[in-house]
């Protein structure tokens, strides 16, 4: 099985309090080398504990080992580091957080359950505590990735002001690579969060399914992206098609009222198109709708002629997916992870600074990958293990054979990743 990789803090040791306010540390050998613990002497401490903020006066017992020295232990479970609140309260206001929850709804839901009146303030400090080791993490660790992203953006009012989230999802392994909250959208922003997303070099973007935006301008005949492929998501295009078929209808721009049966032909022309199965079949059935438009003489024909080549010039974003398995034929992916983002309450239009948006994007963005790393695990581990299971069979294959330093050399680089998130996750939202 993959093991997570090991922790770069110091080993924790637990420690037990004793109905007579002695604190001992409950491990009796070194959790470095092994030796056993020797006692050395005692100290007087008040602690605040988790429950009520009980004050009380403790004796603690103190360790050493041998070879390594003095012994911490690890008192979060029974007492603050600093402060009157509990550490095990800043965990919970996190996670809280990172579900979703404000502040203002933290602080009833301690008074509720814990019957504690914690101040917003201090809450709201216990959560920015943790929003440069995030934002570090996310920057700078990479994800599994099959390199075939979904790329769309979110538009955002923050302090009253246009701004705009672009993300990105792997649309095979469904981890999400980059998030980020900018002031523009275009060429220069989406390329520095592809480049983001790269981490470097690290992870390769070979595809992207997007909506039919040519905001990105020339990005992708730029060095780094120019072998990259595109697919337009499918369903955008069927958006944009019923509108110009509306609009040819006479239906104003906007409006929701449904299209008069009598042009239903005509946009199922232009889905037939769309939804073609092969290449040959999509050239066939652009000449037939072709046809169909040359025959029409109402004045408004242009917004037909208009929608025609918009989507002819579109066929090959459109069949691309068809070319290659790993890309989807729509970014409907991406579009539901918006609502992971837009769950927290005032992200789309409340937020007061674009620090705050990107926040409340990196405390959800690390709470669906580190989700998704041990379904990937199991995955893979499966994959491994069918692979074993053929080697007997597949001897004479050399290719087949040398997958064993791929799966090696892969599941390395899991441990390392999945290991930062971990610890991450152990010391700022871990709670017992």
């Amino acid at each position: 099985m993959i093991t997570v990789a090991e922790s770069p803090f110091k080993p924790k040791y637990g420690s037990v309090l004793e109905p007579n306010n002695e604190l001992k540390i409950k491990e009796t050998h070194c959790l470095n080398c092994g030796s056993r613990l020797l006692k050395n002497g005692w100290n007087s401490r008040v602690l605040i504990l988790e429950k009520r903020r009980e004050r009380r006066k403790i004796r603690l017992m103190r360790k050493y080992c041998p070879k390594c020295g003095e012994i911490s232990p690890d008192l979060s479970k029974i007492a603050p580091k600093n402060g009157i609140y509990h550490d095990k309260f800043k965990r919970m206001a996190r996670q809280h957080y990172m579900e979703g929850l404000m502040p203002s709804q933290i602080k009833r839901v301690f008074k509720i359950d814990f019957d504690i009146d914690i101040s917003k303030s201090s809450i709201v400090n216990w959560i920015n505590e943790v929003e440069q080791p995030l934002r570090t993490l996310l920057k700078d660790t990479p994800v599994p990735s099959s390199g075939y992203w979904g790329y769309d953006e979110i538009h955002m009012k923050i302090a009253g002001n246009k701004r705009y989230t672009i993300d990105t999802v792997d649309v095979n392994t469904k981890f999400v690579p980059v998030a980020r909250i900018t002031g523009k959208m275009g060429r220069s922003a989406g390329g520095k969060v592809l480049k983001e997303g790269r981490r470097g070099r690290t992870l390769n973007i070979k595809g992207l399914v997007k909506d039919c935006s040519t905001n990105l301008g020339g990005l992708f005949k730029l060095r780094a992206f120019k072998d990259l492929k595109q697919q337009n998501c499918i369903t955008h295009v069927k958006w944009i098609m019923a509108r110009h078929v509306k609009s040819y209808a006479g239906i104003p721009k906007g409006s929701v009222k449904p299209l008069p049966k009598k042009w239903n032909r005509l946009l199922k022309l232009f889905y037939n198109v769309i939804d073609s199965k092969n290449e040959t079949k999509i050239y066939i059935n652009l000449e037939i709708l072709r046809n169909a438009i040359n025959q029409l003489s109402e004045k408004r024909i242009n917004r037909l002629v208009k929608a025609f080549k918009q989507l002819e010039k579109w066929i090959p974003k459109l069949i691309a997916h068809q070319r290659d398995s790993f890309l989807p034929s729509t970014n409907n992916l991406l579009e539901s992870f918006h609502r992971k983002y837009t769950y927290y309450p005032s992200f789309k239009k409340s937020m007061m600074t674009e620090r705050g948006a990107q926040r409340v994007l990196d405390y959800r963005v690390f709470r669906h990958n580190y989700g998704r790393f041990p379904e990937y695990i199991q995955q893979y581990e499966l994959k491994r293990e069918r692979w074993r299971a053929l080697l007997p069979e597949m001897k004479g294959d050399t290719i087949f054979q040398g997958q064993a330093k791929h799966f090696s050399s892969f599941i390395k680089k899991l441990n390392k990743w999945y290991g930062k998130y971990q610890d991450v996750w152990e010391e700022y939202f871990v709670f017992s």
